[in-house]
């Protein structure tokens, strides 16, 4: 009687596990479908950095991304981030230096340039709720969990508003340290011309290239 109640158990637990990752998926994948049929995207975030030990500290930035030329661009205070298909060009405003890398190093990390994107694989799934947010409502909860044990991330936790869009994603490293991406606004299929996602070292005179590729 006992062995049957544990496999009863185990069946239900199973079923219940299986169900949060199949609503979790059916929600990234309407998720992935939005996205994959914007031709740019133009969004203000917020990045909050929060240490295992110590305060936490903001900052604030711009993302634009034209999908069909495959380049993006990421403008901080102290930063721009150029990038496409094969280069990565980073500006460093305070030292007025620009590192170029290939686009491949660093390819398990999740930052702006792929934070749209980064969950189509590599993960499992897990729906967690919802959560109320002001201004945005019901908003659906899911855990990602790596299936890679050797990457940096313990967990990332993204959110998911009523239009199919993401509105946050938290970040816990190995570290205990956190990191949330929270978007503010969201412009999709406006005009973004290719020269401002293109690295020009005319726009940063007196500025050192350093190569590592």
């Amino acid at each position: 009687m006992k062995k049957l109640l544990y496999v009863v158990l185990a069946v239900f637990i199973a079923n219940t596990a299986l169900a949060q990752s199949n609503k979790a998926k059916s929600i990234l994948d309407k998720v992935s479908a939005k996205y994959d049929s914007y031709n740019t995207l133009q969004s203000n975030f917020m990045l909050k950095v929060t240490p295992r030990t110590g305060e936490a500290s903001t900052v604030n930035g711009k993302i634009l991304v034209n999908k069909p030329e495959d380049k993006f661009k990421i403008e901080l205070a102290d930063q721009d981030i150029y990038g496409d298909a094969n280069t990565t060009w980073t500006v460093s405003k305070e030292v007025k230096e620009v590192q170029v890398n290939s686009a491949d190093d660093g390819n398990q990390k999740i930052g702006p340039s792929n934070i749209f994107t980064f969950y189509k694989k590599g993960f499992n799934y897990k729906y967690v709720g919802t959560n109320n947010v002001a201004k945005e409502g019901k908003v659906d909860v899911i855990d990602l969990v790596p299936t890679d044990k050797t990457t940096n991330y313990q967990k990332i936790t993204l959110r998911v508003n009523s239009k199919s869009h993401i509105h946050d994603v938290s970040i816990l490293d190995k570290s205990g340290a956190k990191y949330t991406y929270a978007f503010n606004a969201l412009y999709v299929n406006h005009a973004i011309s290719n020269a401002s996602l293109q690295f020009n070292k005319q726009n940063y005179p007196g500025y050192e290239v350093v190569d590592l590729r």
